[in-house]
């Protein structure tokens, strides 16, 4: 009677250590130092709203057909400058061709934001990018980058337009 007991007490251990040889693996598996399986291609570039250097802005390069990899981001300096980093951080990007989008939010003079108690929704940041620019759907700008070598691109972006009490751009 005491096999029995022995078999069942290991028996109902079993997915228990299961789970926690799998949670082991996977947090293995996590490598926060994950690096690229194909070549990336440094890129920097520089960014200029209505002739000026466009400080603090997103640019993102988002992959189109058969472009490998996810991409990457950069935020301008004071220069306009930016370089583009991988989602893990990597300088560069694969080569291919891109859609790029450069988005600035900003919020009106005097008003002051507590993240802990504003959703997105309500945040009262405006885009400063016009949306040929700024939307993912909608912007114009395009980046070549070659297979090997780096890449510098310039963009010149311009000033959403103003809307006026009813939401009609333009005025």
């Amino acid at each position: 009677m005491d096999i029995p007991t022995r078999l069942l007490a290991a028996v109902r251990k079993t997915p228990a250590a299961a789970g926690v040889a799998a949670l082991i693996l996977g947090v293995a598996a996590c490598d926060p130092q994950q690096k690229s399986d194909v070549p990336l291609v440094p890129v920097t570039g520089e960014v200029t709203m209505d002739g000026a250097p466009l400080d603090g802005a997103l640019v993102s390069y988002i992959p189109q057909g058969g472009t490998l990899g996810q991409g990457g981001n950069a935020l301008t300096d004071a220069k306009g400058f930016y370089e583009i980093h991988t989602p893990f951080s990597e300088l560069g990007v694969t080569g291919g061709e891109y859609s790029v989008v450069i988005s600035k939010f900003v919020l009106p003079p005097g008003v002051k934001v507590d993240p802990q108690f504003l959703g997105p929704a309500d945040n009262p940041g405006r885009e400063v990018v016009g949306p040929k620019y700024s939307s993912r759907s909608r912007s114009i700008l395009k980046a070549t980058v070659p297979q090997s070598g780096k890449v510098h691109h310039k963009f010149e972006v311009k000033k959403r337009l103003p809307t006026d009490p009813r939401g009609i751009p333009g005025l």
